[in-house]
């Protein structure tokens, strides 16, 4: 598996990945939009995950959602000693504000404000030449 200069993974990037990460390194969130049920698909398939159609686009999502379940990770991850000065390692599963569910870590977020339905925005965080990571941050509460 290929490492990034920081020494973590890098994902595997195919055909099927490649628009979700190149949108990453371009600072856009995107997902497969079904063309007969309309249904978002995360992470990239090759069919939808709702009525199995093959008529998939690619489209943007917007980068705001809320935390529906959290986990905090206070061990190295897949043995990679490179995570170890980024522990805890708060990995989230996020309701996407257009629909769709899809996990990401969350960082800038104080223990005692991290729960259940505290609302979040992606940013990206450059991997390699041709690809970012979605992460996510707390969004500025109103008012």
């Amino acid at each position: 598996m290929a490492e990034t200069p920081k020494g973590k993974p890098l994902p595997e990037i195919t055909d099927q990945t490649r628009p979700f990460w190149s949108a990453a390194k371009a600072r856009r969130l995107v997902m497969q939009k079904c063309g007969r049920c309309a249904a978002l698909n995360f992470f990239p398939k090759p069919w939808c995950i709702e009525c199995g159609s093959r008529a998939l686009e690619w489209t943007e999502v917007r980068p705001q959602g809320t935390v529906y379940s959290h986990t905090t990770a206070t061990a190295v991850m897949m043995n990679y000693p490179a995570w170890k000065d980024e522990l805890p390692i708060v990995i989230c599963v996020i309701d996407l504000d257009d629909g769709p569910r899809m996990y990401g870590q969350l960082t800038g977020c104080p223990a005692d404000k991290l729960c259940v339905g505290l609302r979040v925005e992606a940013y990206f965080e450059d991997i390699g030449d041709e690809a970012a990571i979605p992460k996510f941050r707390p969004l500025p509460a109103p008012g």
